[in-house]
């Protein structure tokens, strides 16, 4: 499995930094037939000669114009011994955590936020501003806890207390908002304010995403399917739907947190749904 890959958008370089892995379970997906379920993944596992359960988990460290970003921070310490390299990783690259400018979250799920501190709860990136969507924010942060679904709420003292650590560097951005070269685009459903942090220069595009594909192997096939992990499984889908068909008209470049390979690549039509092609 590749771990360490790089894509040039304009003046951009986004490079996939690895963190680790998770398995995922058949019964964790949702809005299709268990049976076609387990055909697609059967069938994705011959033809790679990996498991397609075994999710591989990763950020994206963007080179721009007077930043230095990372695109969610992994696990950290909380998803066990396979998770959590995402500091060795950097390390690897060169980068020591004083460099990073920029935190852009996907969301606060604990496999992409988790690494935003350190053990001791201090911010792992000190000089790093956070730019978090308004509508991820106002779920996870504002929202009373009653109110969050069930699911969530087990981890929300970890994420407010992950985001209260970086103090006054937090920044709620909306669609549009960003960076030179590389701004927020709302892709709700997995969570009320996952985003896809776009990137444009002419003709070139990416588009930096967590959780709108967790399983490519079901849900690049029958984007209708969804997870268990998503707060809205039937927006998650319409979401992955309409921006899976966007991205393969506009030729796209995607750098997905859960894709094989690298996590770099292009989707094209496929059959009935779509397909990864790794850069």
């Amino acid at each position: 499995m590749s771990r360490t890959s790089t894509l040039a958008i304009g003046d951009l370089e986004i490079t996939s930094v690895w963190d680790g892995t998770l398995e995922a379970s058949l019964s964790s997906i949702l809005r299709l037939d268990p049976d076609e379920a387990a055909r697609l993944v059967a069938a994705e596992q011959a033809a790679s000669g990996t498991n397609p359960l075994i999710l591989p988990v990763r950020a994206f460290l963007v080179r721009g114009p007077g930043y230095l970003a990372l695109v969610d921070t992994g696990s950290g310490d909380t998803k066990g011994p396979t998770m959590g390299h995402l500091p060795a990783s950097l390390a690897a690259l060169g980068v020591v955590p004083s460099a990073i400018t920029h935190v852009l979250m996907t969301h606060v799920h604990m496999d992409h936020i988790g690494g935003l501190i350190d053990a001791s709860g201090q911010a792992a990136f000190p000089r790093a501003a956070l730019l978090l969507h308004a509508e991820e924010a106002r779920y996870f942060l504002d929202t009373p806890d009653e109110a969050v679904d069930v699911r969530s709420r087990r981890h929300l003292p970890f994420q407010r207390r992950a985001i209260a650590a970086c103090g006054d560097r937090v920044r709620r951005v909306v669609d549009g908002e960003g960076l030179p070269g590389l701004v927020a685009r709302l892709a709700p459903g997995h969570t009320p304010g996952h985003t896809c942090w776009e990137a444009e220069a002419g003709d070139e595009k990416a588009a930096i995403f967590g959780d709108a594909i967790h399983l490519g192997a079901v849900q690049l096939a029958r984007p209708d399917s969804a997870m268990i992990y998503d707060v809205d499984a039937e927006r998650a889908a319409r979401t992955r739907s309409d921006m899976l068909g966007r991205l393969a008209r506009e030729g796209t470049m995607v750098a997905g947190a859960h894709l094989p390979a690298s996590g770099l690549g292009r989707i094209e039509p496929a059959d009935q749904g779509y397909r990864f092609v790794p850069a």
